[in-house]
């Protein structure tokens, strides 16, 4: 029977796995002093993730798929230990990012036949390679790593297993910083920094090919692109404008870059911390200012218009709408209420916005599976039918596990951590 794990805190031994059952029953799964599990990632039947010891600091752990838990790695013992993060599944493995004795972070890889190994020894007098955001594509891994001299620079893991550094750009200052990897139209496309023009847009062609693929707003820090999302054929994100503060803008499957709203100053889409552009009933929905009515919840719709589509507490932040997730035909989100602070609300297919629930001091819903480290694998925290929330709960105290039913009601599921404490449900993988 399928079932899925979490982490939360515990009454008595700090942060620890639970197990989500199909029968909905939930379990403490371990009782390891402190382990504080991060990163949960499927692979090869099991699931692996990052967890403290009191003697080695953090090592890689295994959740088997008969439940058992083993702790898989004893490398660079110490206070920090091998810290494994960014858990990615590439050609059979799973690479990760791992501190080195002496070396600094370097690029591991487990197999599947259980086998960890440093695959890297590079920049050992620095930091090391210390790879960050790595991202699948084109049959080969690449990540943001660091070069000695070179800052930060685009590398490549090959099919093969070799590493290549790709990229040698802006090498008179901190690099190119490449993140925010998207995939679109058969490339991939990141932000990237250049000394005299800020960040930009910038290609990865399908070919291997890197093409800085903005100059706009160069005199004020940049393009800086975030949330670049695949949406009837073109790709949308949030820029920064010369004077008119951030903005919408579109990538054209022709590779055209437009500035597609000007008349919303400071538009701000889906600002930081406030989540990304969501597709929903064949339109992106997204968190926008509005003029004297704080953020409010926009439609770019299919024919690329863009409209604002609430206006609630209008008085106040406005409604603020952010971890936005689709569940049963349906768009939910956390906003706003002004005196009755973060609620859940629904935007249904008809368009109608319901506020959902009224939960007393503000119930501040997300997905278990929104707060992660590593959201690219990590699957929603949506099973057996329900979407699974943390939320405030002001009658029991804390942050607890709450679950949205497919029939639109909203229990308070698991008191985990009792009393006024917190359990903070976060994080998800799942087992067959």
């Amino acid at each position: 029977m399928p079932s899925a794990f979490f982490t939360a805190t515990s009454p008595n031994a700090g942060i620890q796995l639970y197990k989500l059952g199909a029968d909905q029953s939930v379990t403490q799964w371990t009782a390891i002093d402190n382990i504080a599990p991060t990163d949960l990632t499927e692979f090869d039947g099991n699931v692996w993730f990052s967890g403290n010891t009191a003697a080695q600091g953090s090592q890689l752990y295994k959740l088997g798929f008969d439940g058992s838990v083993t702790k898989w790695t004893a490398i660079n013992p110490g206070l920090f230990g091998l810290g494994p993060i960014d858990l990615t599944v590439f050609n059979d493995a799973l690479w990760f990012n791992g501190a080195a004795p002496g070396q600094g972070g370097q690029l591991y890889k487990l197999g599947n036949d259980g086998s960890v190994t440093k695959w890297t020894a590079l920049n050992t007098g620095g930091a090391g390679l210390n790879p960050q955001e790595l991202t699948v594509f084109n049959n080969a891994m690449w990540f943001d790593g660091l070069d000695p001299g070179l800052g930060g620079q685009l590398y490549k893991l090959g099919f093969d297993g070799s590493v290549t550094k790709w990229t040698a750009l802006d090498t008179g200052g901190i690099g190119l910083l490449p993140g925010n990897f998207t995939q679109f139209n058969g490339d991939l496309w990141f932000n990237g920094f250049t000394a005299t023009q800020g960040n930009q847009l910038y290609k990865l062609g399908f070919d291997g090919s890197v093409t800085k693929w903005t100059a706009i707003n160069p005199g004020g820090g940049g393009l800086i692109p975030f949330f670049l999302t695949d949406f009837n054929g073109n790709a949308w994100f949030s820029g920064d404008t010369t004077g008119q503060g951030r903005q919408l803008y579109k990538l054209g499957f022709d590779g055209s870059v437009t500035q597609w709203t000007a008349n919303i100053n400071d538009l701000n889409p889906s600002a930081l911390g406030n989540g990304s552009f969501t597709d929903f009933n064949d339109a992106l929905w997204f968190n926008g200012a509005a003029p004297g009515q704080g953020a409010q919840l926009y439609k770019l719709g299919f024919d690329g218009s863009v409209t604002k589509w609430t206006a609630l507490n209008t008085g106040g932040a406005g409604l603020n709408p952010t971890n936005l997730f689709e569940f049963d035909n349906a768009l939910w989100f956390n906003g706003n209420t002004g005196a009755g602070g973060q609620q859940l609300f629904k935007l249904g297919a008809d368009g109608s916005v319901t506020q959902w629930t009224a939960m007393p001091g503000g119930f501040n819903p997300a997905l278990v599976s929104q707060p992660v480290f590593d959201p690219d694998s990590t699957p929603s925290s949506i099973f057996e039918n329900a979407a699974w929330l943390r939320g405030t709960n002001a009658a029991n105290g804390g942050t607890e596990l709450y679950k949205l039913g497919a029939d639109g009601s909203v229990t308070f599921w698991k008191d985990i951590n009792p009393g006024p404490g917190s359990s903070f449900p976060a994080d998800w993988a799942r087992l067959a």
